[in-house]
């Protein structure tokens, strides 16, 4: 704990330059990294002495949080709620919440400094962590002053228990300040028991996100994309990460031989990439518009780059089958949840490490086709445009995915047990 600390008193110097540099790019505005510093908004105090803290780090988190709410209100209706988000996508969603019992504001900066001003203003009775962010002064602040913390749906993939493990005193100390923590699967289950939650405070309820209801609702852009890229011939591919796209886009030309009619919306997982990814589709031979642009895809275009965050919703709508990237390369894999909610079939790598069982799941049941090669992929493709196939696994894979406890039955054990805390 003692690095970690020397670290962060390092890391102040830097703040003046990151403030900066994320202002001038318009991750924060004046007042959004103010907030990161533990000031908050104006009038940013609840009058409410019972407060529950429950942070989402970014705009996936903050979907399953959503879940958690009416819950957590039907349960502790005398509790007001505190959202705090990591980004601004998630922060402007968060304040569509906002009301006279629910508060929003940016998470502090892990500094103990910047932590105890936030946390003397706000002073929550428990601090309920949505997924997997896991900070140590955050914890160990919070266990000195005996606030319960809940870790809900918690996930810890390979590479996050890897790098922990590096430290096992620091490790043992952060996660030995979790009260409760509800894991999403049997990996994050083992894992967080092995970087030293007690085993008798962790439990295996369910995943949140098989919850996951399709909300997009009226969208400006939806009917004029579509209009351009036939649903039943469009393809996404979802958060790509850096040696993808290539296959991808591989794929989508030895597909596009036999139907010339597919389309590509190439979603990255890092906008920052688009440069690098609009030179791959340049080099490709293939036509193209980009969202970040303000550019609409016309008759004439491929691939619809989407380069841009917190559309996600829009993407899974306009695509009758979805590539789940993350897993061509050894990143773990993202969520299947979110494009079998929105209806849209599932294509997906090997390396799904983050949602081992729920892959190994669908692929039993065919509710999903693993495919690695650009060959394969294109095959894939291919035969999801037959309607009939396509619906026949969108439909087994919302019954592999929702086959689980029933919502109402992990919400009661989650609110429960925090009520317990209180």
């Amino acid at each position: 704990m003692r690095r970690y600390r020397l670290l962060m008193l390092l890391a102040w110097l830097a703040v003046p330059f990151v403030a900066v540099q994320r202002v001038a790019k318009g991750k924060d505005s004046f007042q959004t990294f103010r907030a990161r510093l533990g000031f908050g908004f104006r009038g940013g105090t609840a009058a409410n002495p019972k407060l529950l803290w429950l942070h989402a780090a970014s705009v996936g988190e903050f979907n399953t949080l959503k879940i958690l709410l009416p819950a957590l209100s039907r349960e502790l209706p005398d509790y007001d709620h505190l959202i705090t988000v990591s980004n601004k996508i998630a922060f402007e969603k968060a304040r569509a919440l906002q009301s006279g019992t629910v508060h929003v504001s940016i998470a502090p900066l892990d500094f103990t400094s910047v932590l105890r001003r936030f946390l003397n203003r706000w002073q929550p009775a428990c601090m309920i962590t949505i997924e997997n962010e896991v900070y140590p002064n955050r914890n160990v602040e919070l266990h000195k002053r005996r606030t319960p913390i809940v870790f809900v749906n918690a996930r810890m993939s390979a590479q996050s228990h890897a790098r922990w493990a590096r430290n096992p005193d620091l490790a043992r100390t952060v996660f030995g300040c979790i009260d409760y923590c509800f894991a999403q699967d049997e990996n994050s289950h083992r894992r967080f028991a092995d970087l030293g939650v007690d085993p008798e405070r962790l439990e295996m309820p369910g995943n949140l996100k098989q919850f996951q209801t399709a909300t997009l609702g009226a969208h400006p852009d939806l009917a004029r994309i579509q209009s351009v890229f036939p649903y039943q011939y469009t393809i996404c591919a979802a958060s790509t990460h850096k040696g993808e796209d290539r296959i991808l886009l591989q794929a989508f030309g030895l597909a596009r031989k036999q139907c010339p009619q597919l389309k590509l919306i190439l979603v990255p997982r890092h906008a920052r990439r688009a440069a690098e990814i609009e030179a791959l589709i340049k080099a490709e031979g293939f036509s193209h518009a980009v969202r970040s642009k303000s550019e609409l895809p016309a008759a004439g275009d491929d691939i619809y780059l989407a380069d841009t965050m917190g559309e996600m919703s829009l993407w899974y709508t306009a695509a009758a089958i979805t590539f789940v990237a993350g897993s061509l390369v050894p990143v773990g894999g993202h969520t299947p949840y979110e494009p079998a909610a929105f209806g849209s079939a599932i294509v997906h790598g090997s390396q799904y490490a983050n949602f081992q069982a729920v892959y190994e799941g669908l692929i039993a049941a065919e509710g999903s086709i693993q495919a690695n090669t650009p060959e394969d992929i294109a095959r894939a493709w291919l035969k999801l445009t037959d309607p009939d196939r396509r619906d026949s696994q969108i439909k087994i894979a919302r019954q592999a995915l929702g086959e689980s406890t029933s919502k109402e039955d992990i919400l009661r054990r989650i609110t429960r047990r925090i009520a317990s805390f209180l």
